[in-house]
């Protein structure tokens, strides 16, 4: 009776060795396993940099995520573009160009334009946005400046091609401004007529 109790105790402590043998394998394995993994850093991959020319801020923003940069556009940097376009609020340089290959961590800039607005003138970009327009057009435009000024309409002594009938031309004031009290005159193309030939 005795030698079976001794090996039942003997059996326990087997039994118990062995799970605990167990336990501790299977934890060192999955410990092993978590240790292997590795994660895919994207922003080595290749991207494509989208055009955003003409686009908004947000919309500029949109894209580039949409590409796969890992890094938001960053607006309003000093970039060199050649003749770039002049609509406000819109994307008128970027870097890098669009439909090259770089990095997703490759860091975008853009520029948006924003034109210069002088507190009680009337400045370039305004002006010039008055030729090619009729004389009642140029007239609202003026007052969505602020300018209160005396406004008088003129055909002009010259005939400018391109331009078209009753359109404004040319302006009495330089275009690198004026203030909203002065004067100005719009220059219309004047009409032109052809005469019949003289009979023979």
């Amino acid at each position: 009776m005795m030698k079976i109790a001794t090996l039942l105790v003997a059996l326990a402590g087997c039994a118990g060795m062995i799970k605990t043998s167990t336990s501790t394998s299977t934890s060192s394995g999955t410990g092993t396993g978590a240790g292997t993994e590795t994660g895919t850093f994207s922003g080595n991959n290749d991207v494509t940099m989208p055009d955003l020319i003409g686009k908004s801020e947000e919309e500029a923003i949109a894209a580039v995520r949409a590409a796969g940069f890992r890094q938001d556009a960053e607006s309003n940097q000093m970039l060199e573009c050649v003749d770039p376009p002049e609509v406000d609020g819109k994307v008128n340089c970027q870097s890098p160009s669009a439909g090259e290959t770089v990095k997703a961590y490759t860091l975008v800039r853009i520029h948006v334009y924003r034109p210069q607005k002088i507190a009680g003138a009337v400045v370039r970009h305004q002006l010039l946005a008055l030729l090619g327009k009729s004389p009642d057009e140029a007239k609202r435009a003026l007052a969505s400046y602020g300018h209160d000024g005396e406004i008088k309409v003129e055909p002009d002594r010259e005939f400018h091609d391109g331009c078209g009938d009753d359109r404004v031309c040319r302006l009495s004031v330089p275009e690198s401004g004026m203030g909203i009290h002065d004067p100005i005159t719009l220059y219309t193309n004047p009409r032109l007529t052809i005469s019949a030939p003289p009979p023979e």
